[in-house]
């Protein structure tokens, strides 16, 4: 709450309604009678007031994959930017490939354009025990994806669709078991 208070009446409106809702910036536009991308200035603006006034250190694996996964389904291509470290990689095991996953993709833009405006069907899970995502498909696991992060940046990612891979992931909240 005192974190928020820095923030302006449309700031804050933007980032509440954005970030912790999920509301489309054009709907939020609309409310605050003024322009989509005027909107999304305003949220990341909000972000960073907030963020330099957090606590020291570095963010749990989890929050970086969930702040990851928010930002694709947003299409908030500067924060996946911001996400993901400049050589992040991104792989796929033979199962996975089967599916359609790219086998490898290399660099901070060529995988924030393929994650910008996607991930809307992935859930947060723990994969082998680290926090990851999964794209499930009627109740059930098909992909995985295996998040790698290294000080609050992911360095790469590994779409598994491997069978014993896809049986252990279980869902999550947070850092904690759903």
């Amino acid at each position: 709450h005192v974190v928020l208070e820095c923030l302006s009446p449309s700031e804050r409106v933007a980032f509440i309604l954005h970030d912790t809702f999920g509301v489309e910036f054009a709907t939020i536009a609309r409310v605050l009678d003024s322009s989509p991308a005027a909107v999304r200035k305003l949220a990341s603006r909000a972000r960073a007031k907030i963020g330099a006034r957090l606590p020291d250190g570095p963010a749990a694996d989890w929050e970086v994959v969930d702040a990851f996964l928010d930002a694709a389904r947003g299409g908030d291509f500067a924060r996946l930017l911001h996400l993901l470290a400049p050589d992040v990689v991104v792989t796929a095991d033979p199962a996975a490939v089967a599916t359609g996953t790219p086998a490898r993709l290399e660099g901070r833009d060529a995988v924030a354009a393929m994650f910008d405006g996607a991930a809307k069907a992935a859930l947060p899970v723990f994969v082998e025990g680290r926090a990851g995502a999964a794209w499930f498909h009627q109740g059930s696991a098909r992909v995985a994806f295996d998040f790698t992060v290294h000080a609050g940046q992911v360095t790469g990612i590994v779409f598994r669709a491997a069978p014993e891979v896809l049986a252990a992931v279980a869902r999550r909240r947070g850092g904690m078991p759903a």
